[in-house]
Protein backbone atom coordinates (compact mmCIF):
# COMPACT_ATOMS: atom_id res chain seq x y z
CA UNK A 1 0.00 0.00 0.00
CA UNK A 2 1.18 3.47 -0.95
CA UNK A 3 2.20 5.67 2.06
CA UNK A 4 1.41 8.82 1.91
CA UNK A 5 2.95 9.99 5.13
CA UNK A 6 6.21 11.01 3.28
CA UNK A 7 5.11 12.86 0.72
CA UNK A 8 2.73 15.08 3.93
CA UNK A 9 5.79 14.91 5.36
CA UNK A 10 7.81 16.61 2.46
CA UNK A 11 5.14 18.99 1.73
CA UNK A 12 5.31 20.27 5.46
CA UNK A 13 8.81 20.75 5.50
CA UNK A 14 8.18 22.56 2.09
CA UNK A 15 5.92 24.91 3.77
CA UNK A 16 7.80 25.13 7.20
CA UNK A 17 10.74 26.40 4.94
CA UNK A 18 8.60 28.70 2.57
CA UNK A 19 7.51 30.40 5.96
CA UNK A 20 11.02 30.32 7.89
CA UNK A 21 12.29 32.08 4.24
CA UNK A 22 9.52 34.46 4.47
CA UNK A 23 11.09 37.23 6.58
CA UNK A 24 13.94 36.99 3.89
CA UNK A 25 11.46 37.72 0.99
CA UNK A 26 11.18 40.87 2.63
CA UNK A 27 14.67 42.18 3.46
CA UNK A 28 15.13 41.33 -0.10
CA UNK A 29 12.00 43.49 -1.21
CA UNK A 30 13.56 46.43 1.36
CA UNK A 31 16.79 45.98 -0.23
CA UNK A 32 15.32 47.33 -4.00
CA UNK A 33 14.42 50.29 -2.73
CA UNK A 34 16.32 53.37 -3.81
CA UNK A 35 18.62 55.20 -1.34
CA UNK A 36 19.55 58.77 -1.81
CA UNK A 37 22.64 60.89 -0.24
CA UNK A 38 22.36 64.15 2.41
CA UNK A 39 22.66 67.19 -0.24
CA UNK A 40 25.89 68.86 0.48
CA UNK A 41 26.12 71.71 3.18
CA UNK A 42 28.94 74.15 4.33
CA UNK A 43 31.39 71.89 6.84
CA UNK A 44 30.48 68.72 5.42
CA UNK A 45 33.68 66.40 3.78
CA UNK A 46 33.93 66.22 0.37
CA UNK A 47 37.08 63.47 -0.64
CA UNK A 48 38.79 63.26 -3.93
CA UNK A 49 39.45 60.01 -5.90
CA UNK A 50 41.28 58.99 -8.74
CA UNK A 51 40.16 55.96 -9.71
CA UNK A 52 40.70 55.94 -13.60
CA UNK A 53 43.24 58.39 -15.61
CA UNK A 54 46.07 60.11 -13.50
CA UNK A 55 45.08 63.70 -12.61
CA UNK A 56 46.67 67.01 -12.89
CA UNK A 57 47.69 68.48 -9.53
CA UNK A 58 47.86 71.97 -9.72
CA UNK A 59 44.30 71.85 -11.19
CA UNK A 60 43.13 69.68 -8.27
CA UNK A 61 45.14 71.78 -5.87
CA UNK A 62 42.98 75.14 -7.28
CA UNK A 63 39.60 73.32 -7.05
CA UNK A 64 40.47 72.09 -3.28
CA UNK A 65 41.00 75.45 -2.22
CA UNK A 66 37.89 76.95 -4.17
CA UNK A 67 35.94 74.45 -2.48
CA UNK A 68 37.46 74.84 0.73
CA UNK A 69 36.84 78.70 0.73
CA UNK A 70 33.28 77.95 0.24
CA UNK A 71 33.27 76.29 3.60
CA UNK A 72 33.68 72.37 2.70
CA UNK A 73 36.58 69.83 4.39
CA UNK A 74 38.23 68.47 1.32
CA UNK A 75 40.15 65.41 1.89
CA UNK A 76 43.44 64.72 -0.80
CA UNK A 77 44.50 60.83 -0.46
CA UNK A 78 48.17 60.28 0.00
CA UNK A 79 49.79 59.33 -3.30
CA UNK A 80 46.68 60.14 -5.41
CA UNK A 81 48.84 61.66 -7.97
CA UNK A 82 50.07 58.14 -9.34
CA UNK A 83 50.35 57.16 -12.60
CA UNK A 84 50.66 53.68 -14.04
CA UNK A 85 50.61 53.97 -18.11
CA UNK A 86 47.09 55.26 -18.57
CA UNK A 87 45.51 54.74 -15.15
CA UNK A 88 45.87 56.28 -12.00
CA UNK A 89 47.91 53.80 -10.18
CA UNK A 90 47.56 49.94 -10.16
CA UNK A 91 43.72 48.28 -9.92
CA UNK A 92 44.70 47.59 -6.21
CA UNK A 93 45.57 51.09 -5.22
CA UNK A 94 42.46 52.40 -6.83
CA UNK A 95 40.04 50.44 -5.68
CA UNK A 96 41.49 50.66 -1.95
CA UNK A 97 41.13 54.69 -2.26
CA UNK A 98 37.32 54.64 -3.74
CA UNK A 99 36.68 51.73 -1.02
CA UNK A 100 38.18 54.43 1.58
CA UNK A 101 36.01 57.18 0.83
CA UNK A 102 32.99 54.69 0.50
CA UNK A 103 33.83 53.79 3.96
CA UNK A 104 34.58 56.85 5.78
CA UNK A 105 31.63 58.10 7.63
CA UNK A 106 33.01 61.48 7.66
CA UNK A 107 32.82 61.73 3.62
CA UNK A 108 29.78 62.59 2.49
CA UNK A 109 30.65 63.29 -0.90
CA UNK A 110 33.17 61.38 -3.43
CA UNK A 111 34.58 63.35 -6.53
CA UNK A 112 36.09 61.38 -9.15
CA UNK A 113 38.89 63.83 -10.63
CA UNK A 114 38.86 62.40 -14.01
CA UNK A 115 37.40 60.27 -16.65
CA UNK A 116 39.30 58.20 -18.89
CA UNK A 117 39.96 54.28 -18.45
CA UNK A 118 39.75 51.94 -15.36
CA UNK A 119 36.54 51.49 -13.73
CA UNK A 120 35.46 48.41 -15.48
CA UNK A 121 38.80 46.68 -13.93
CA UNK A 122 38.04 47.66 -10.39
CA UNK A 123 33.96 47.08 -9.68
CA UNK A 124 33.87 43.83 -8.42
CA UNK A 125 36.02 45.13 -5.73
CA UNK A 126 34.15 47.68 -4.49
CA UNK A 127 31.93 48.06 -1.15
CA UNK A 128 28.79 48.40 -2.73
CA UNK A 129 27.37 47.06 0.95
CA UNK A 130 29.06 49.84 2.74
CA UNK A 131 27.44 52.53 0.41
CA UNK A 132 24.23 51.40 0.70
CA UNK A 133 24.48 51.64 4.84
CA UNK A 134 25.70 55.27 4.26
CA UNK A 135 25.18 56.47 0.85
CA UNK A 136 27.29 59.35 -0.39
CA UNK A 137 27.17 61.83 -3.37
CA UNK A 138 29.08 60.53 -6.43
CA UNK A 139 29.72 62.38 -9.13
CA UNK A 140 31.47 62.32 -12.59
CA UNK A 141 30.72 61.08 -16.17
CA UNK A 142 32.53 59.27 -19.76
CA UNK A 143 34.35 56.19 -17.86
CA UNK A 144 32.62 57.36 -14.36
CA UNK A 145 29.53 55.28 -15.98
CA UNK A 146 30.13 52.50 -15.15
CA UNK A 147 30.58 53.12 -11.84
CA UNK A 148 27.04 54.94 -11.73
CA UNK A 149 25.56 51.60 -13.55
CA UNK A 150 27.65 49.49 -10.94
CA UNK A 151 26.08 51.82 -7.71
CA UNK A 152 22.64 51.54 -9.15
CA UNK A 153 22.68 47.55 -9.87
CA UNK A 154 24.67 46.53 -6.47
CA UNK A 155 23.34 49.39 -4.01
CA UNK A 156 20.35 51.06 -5.32
CA UNK A 157 21.82 54.29 -4.56
CA UNK A 158 21.39 57.54 -6.61
CA UNK A 159 24.52 58.48 -7.78
CA UNK A 160 25.11 61.89 -9.95
CA UNK A 161 26.05 61.71 -13.77
CA UNK A 162 27.54 65.07 -14.00
CA UNK A 163 30.77 67.53 -14.95
CA UNK A 164 34.44 65.88 -13.74
CA UNK A 165 36.25 68.23 -11.18
CA UNK A 166 39.14 68.51 -13.55
CA UNK A 167 37.01 69.35 -16.91
CA UNK A 168 34.33 71.74 -15.47
CA UNK A 169 33.84 72.75 -12.55
CA UNK A 170 37.15 73.70 -11.23
CA UNK A 171 37.49 76.39 -13.87
CA UNK A 172 35.81 79.77 -13.15
CA UNK A 173 35.10 79.87 -17.17
CA UNK A 174 32.14 81.45 -18.34
CA UNK A 175 31.61 78.62 -21.02
CA UNK A 176 31.17 76.00 -17.76
CA UNK A 177 28.78 78.48 -16.04
CA UNK A 178 25.50 75.59 -17.20
CA UNK A 179 27.56 73.25 -16.00
CA UNK A 180 28.99 74.41 -12.87
CA UNK A 181 24.79 75.81 -12.11
CA UNK A 182 23.24 72.48 -12.73
CA UNK A 183 25.26 70.63 -10.77
CA UNK A 184 24.99 72.75 -7.83
CA UNK A 185 21.38 72.50 -8.34
CA UNK A 186 21.19 68.84 -8.17
CA UNK A 187 23.92 68.05 -5.15
CA UNK A 188 24.10 70.89 -2.77
CA UNK A 189 21.45 71.12 0.01
CA UNK A 190 20.63 74.90 0.29
CA UNK A 191 18.82 74.26 -3.39
CA UNK A 192 16.05 72.70 -2.21
CA UNK A 193 13.73 74.55 -0.49
CA UNK A 194 9.44 72.92 0.07
CA UNK A 195 9.25 71.51 -3.56
CA UNK A 196 9.72 68.22 -4.80
CA UNK A 197 11.60 67.55 -7.96
CA UNK A 198 12.59 70.04 -10.61
CA UNK A 199 13.07 70.17 -14.51
CA UNK A 200 16.31 69.53 -15.72
CA UNK A 201 17.54 73.53 -17.05
CA UNK A 202 18.24 73.77 -20.85
CA UNK A 203 20.97 76.26 -21.68
CA UNK A 204 20.26 79.17 -23.09
CA UNK A 205 23.14 79.63 -25.31
CA UNK A 206 22.66 76.50 -27.72
CA UNK A 207 19.28 75.11 -29.59
CA UNK A 208 16.70 73.10 -27.37
CA UNK A 209 16.96 69.63 -27.60
CA UNK A 210 14.65 68.12 -31.08
CA UNK A 211 11.75 65.45 -30.54
CA UNK A 212 12.22 62.41 -31.69
CA UNK A 213 8.93 60.84 -31.02
CA UNK A 214 6.44 62.67 -28.66
CA UNK A 215 4.58 60.80 -26.26
CA UNK A 216 5.13 60.80 -21.86
CA UNK A 217 6.78 58.19 -20.00
CA UNK A 218 7.70 58.07 -16.14
CA UNK A 219 10.63 55.41 -14.72
CA UNK A 220 14.14 55.74 -13.24
CA UNK A 221 16.49 57.80 -15.55
CA UNK A 222 19.64 55.22 -16.26
CA UNK A 223 22.36 55.31 -18.53
CA UNK A 224 25.55 57.28 -19.46
CA UNK A 225 28.44 56.92 -22.09
CA UNK A 226 27.35 54.27 -24.76
CA UNK A 227 30.16 52.01 -24.58
CA UNK A 228 30.53 52.06 -20.86
CA UNK A 229 27.07 50.80 -21.23
CA UNK A 230 27.36 48.23 -23.70
CA UNK A 231 30.97 47.27 -22.07
CA UNK A 232 29.25 46.27 -18.88
CA UNK A 233 26.24 43.97 -20.86
CA UNK A 234 26.36 40.14 -19.67
CA UNK A 235 28.09 41.59 -15.98
CA UNK A 236 25.96 42.29 -12.68
CA UNK A 237 27.03 45.69 -13.60
CA UNK A 238 24.85 46.04 -16.23
CA UNK A 239 21.90 48.68 -16.60
CA UNK A 240 18.36 47.55 -15.69
CA UNK A 241 16.55 48.75 -18.74
CA UNK A 242 12.77 47.45 -18.06
CA UNK A 243 10.72 50.47 -17.78
CA UNK A 244 14.01 53.07 -17.33
CA UNK A 245 14.21 56.21 -19.28
CA UNK A 246 17.97 55.32 -20.66
CA UNK A 247 20.31 58.38 -21.28
CA UNK A 248 23.37 58.01 -23.58
CA UNK A 249 26.18 59.74 -25.18
CA UNK A 250 29.66 59.64 -26.24
CA UNK A 251 32.71 60.93 -27.38
CA UNK A 252 35.27 60.51 -30.79
CA UNK A 253 33.19 57.46 -31.75
CA UNK A 254 32.68 56.71 -35.54
CA UNK A 255 29.46 56.40 -37.13
CA UNK A 256 29.98 52.94 -37.92
CA UNK A 257 31.04 52.28 -34.16
CA UNK A 258 27.73 53.69 -32.60
CA UNK A 259 25.91 51.72 -34.92
CA UNK A 260 27.41 48.78 -33.41
CA UNK A 261 27.01 50.06 -30.05
CA UNK A 262 22.96 50.65 -30.41
CA UNK A 263 22.72 47.16 -32.56
CA UNK A 264 24.35 45.20 -29.44
CA UNK A 265 21.39 47.44 -27.22
CA UNK A 266 18.72 46.12 -29.41
CA UNK A 267 20.04 42.36 -29.95
CA UNK A 268 20.68 42.19 -25.71
CA UNK A 269 16.77 43.61 -25.81
CA UNK A 270 17.63 46.37 -24.19
CA UNK A 271 15.85 48.68 -26.45
CA UNK A 272 12.68 46.84 -26.20
CA UNK A 273 12.35 47.51 -22.50
CA UNK A 274 13.00 50.79 -21.56
CA UNK A 275 10.13 53.35 -21.15
CA UNK A 276 12.12 56.21 -22.90
CA UNK A 277 15.41 57.09 -24.62
CA UNK A 278 17.13 60.69 -23.86
CA UNK A 279 19.88 61.31 -26.38
CA UNK A 280 22.81 63.45 -25.59
CA UNK A 281 25.77 64.31 -27.12
CA UNK A 282 27.72 62.03 -29.52
CA UNK A 283 30.60 64.45 -30.27
CA UNK A 284 32.90 64.29 -32.91
CA UNK A 285 36.05 66.02 -34.52
CA UNK A 286 34.10 65.72 -38.33
CA UNK A 287 31.34 67.61 -38.76
CA UNK A 288 30.25 64.64 -41.66
CA UNK A 289 30.69 62.41 -38.93
CA UNK A 290 28.49 64.32 -36.51
CA UNK A 291 25.50 64.21 -39.17
CA UNK A 292 26.04 60.51 -39.71
CA UNK A 293 25.61 59.76 -36.44
CA UNK A 294 22.53 61.87 -36.64
CA UNK A 295 21.17 60.22 -38.96
CA UNK A 296 21.89 56.67 -37.10
CA UNK A 297 20.61 57.70 -34.41
CA UNK A 298 17.47 58.15 -36.15
CA UNK A 299 17.22 55.19 -37.84
CA UNK A 300 17.62 52.97 -34.74
CA UNK A 301 14.59 55.58 -32.56
CA UNK A 302 12.52 57.31 -35.25
CA UNK A 303 9.80 54.00 -34.99
CA UNK A 304 10.25 53.83 -31.36
CA UNK A 305 6.81 53.47 -29.95
CA UNK A 306 8.10 55.04 -26.62
CA UNK A 307 9.14 58.88 -25.97
CA UNK A 308 12.43 59.74 -27.78
CA UNK A 309 14.93 63.36 -27.58
CA UNK A 310 17.64 64.05 -28.82
CA UNK A 311 20.48 66.57 -28.93
CA UNK A 312 20.36 67.02 -24.90
CA UNK A 313 22.55 69.05 -23.01
CA UNK A 314 24.52 65.79 -21.75
CA UNK A 315 28.00 64.81 -22.72
CA UNK A 316 31.54 65.77 -23.44
CA UNK A 317 30.29 69.32 -24.11
CA UNK A 318 30.53 72.36 -22.02
CA UNK A 319 26.73 72.49 -21.16
CA UNK A 320 27.07 68.68 -19.47
CA UNK A 321 23.90 68.92 -17.36
CA UNK A 322 23.85 67.29 -14.10
CA UNK A 323 21.71 63.82 -14.06
CA UNK A 324 20.28 61.98 -10.82
CA UNK A 325 21.47 58.69 -12.59
CA UNK A 326 18.52 55.85 -10.20
CA UNK A 327 16.29 59.00 -9.67
CA UNK A 328 12.26 59.06 -10.68
CA UNK A 329 11.87 61.10 -13.98
CA UNK A 330 9.10 61.78 -16.57
CA UNK A 331 10.43 62.61 -20.15
CA UNK A 332 8.28 64.48 -21.92
CA UNK A 333 9.00 63.83 -25.69
CA UNK A 334 6.46 66.52 -26.83
CA UNK A 335 7.44 69.63 -24.49
CA UNK A 336 11.00 67.90 -24.93
CA UNK A 337 11.72 68.41 -21.26
CA UNK A 338 13.02 65.83 -18.59
CA UNK A 339 11.29 66.53 -14.67
CA UNK A 340 12.70 64.99 -11.85
CA UNK A 341 9.31 63.73 -10.03
CA UNK A 342 11.54 63.32 -6.42
CA UNK A 343 14.72 65.24 -4.65
CA UNK A 344 17.49 63.50 -5.70
CA UNK A 345 19.36 64.12 -2.44
CA UNK A 346 17.63 64.09 1.28
CA UNK A 347 17.39 67.38 2.98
Amino acid sequence: MFDINPLLRFFTMGLLSLSALAPLAAQEVKQKEWLKPRGLKPGDTIMFVAPAAPVEMPALLEYARSLEKAGYKVVIPKGINRKSGYLAGADDERAAELNAAICDPKVRAIFPLRGGYGLTRILDRLDYAALRRDPKIITGFSDLTALHLAVARQAQVVTFHSPMSLRELWQPKKEFTFAATSFRRAVFADQYKDEVGYTIAMPSDQPRPIKVVGGKARGRLLGGNLTLICSTLGTPYAVEPKGAILFMEDVNEAPYRIDRYLSQLRLAGVLDTVAGVVLGNFTTKEAKDTKEIERVLREYFASAKVPIVMNFPVGHVANNATLPHGALVELDGDAVSLRLLENPVQP
